[in-house]
C-alpha cells in the first residue's frame, strides 16, 4: 500500500537531547509585517496616551473634590463635617490600597526596616 508520501522519519534519530527545533509558518510579506508592527506600535502609542489622560483627568477630579472635602470639614457646619469627613477619609484609603497594591507601600515599608 503506497501512500505516495515518502518514508517514514523517525525523529528520535534525529533529535539529540541538547537540540531545540522550532517550526513557524508564515504568509506575510516582509513589507506586510512592517506594515502590521507599524500599526500595532500606533496604537499601542495612542492607547497609553489615552491612559495618560485619563489617568491624570481623574487625578485631577479627586483632587478637586478632596480639596473641597478639606476646605468644607475646615470651615462648614457639624452636618457638613460629617459627609466631609466620610469622603475624606474613602480617598485617602483608596490611595493608600491603590499605592499597596502597586507595591509602594511595601518597598517603603521594607526601606525602614533594613
Amino acid at each position: 500500500m503506497d501512500t505516495g508520501i515518502g518514508p517514514e522519519i523517525n525523529l528520535g534519530q534525529i533529535v539529540g537531547k541538547d537540540h531545540k527545533y522550532e517550526l513557524s509558518v508564515s504568509n506575510e510579506t516582509a513589507e506586510d509585517a512592517a506594515a502590521r508592527r507599524s500599526k500595532e506600535s500606533a496604537d499601542a502609542e495612542l492607547k497609553r496616551n489615552m491612559t495618560y489622560m485619563l489617568f491624570f483627568f481623574a487625578l485631577m477630579i479627586i483632587g478637586v473634590v478632596f480639596a473641597g472635602c478639606v476646605y468644607i470639614f475646615a470651615t462648614g457646619a457639624a452636618d457638613d463635617k460629617k459627609w466631609a469627613a466620610g469622603i475624606v477619609s474613602a480617598i485617602s484609603s483608596g490611595v493608600v490600597g491603590f499605592l499597596v497594591g502597586q507595591g509602594i507601600g511595601e518597598s517603603l515599608f521594607l526601606r525602614k526596616l533594613v
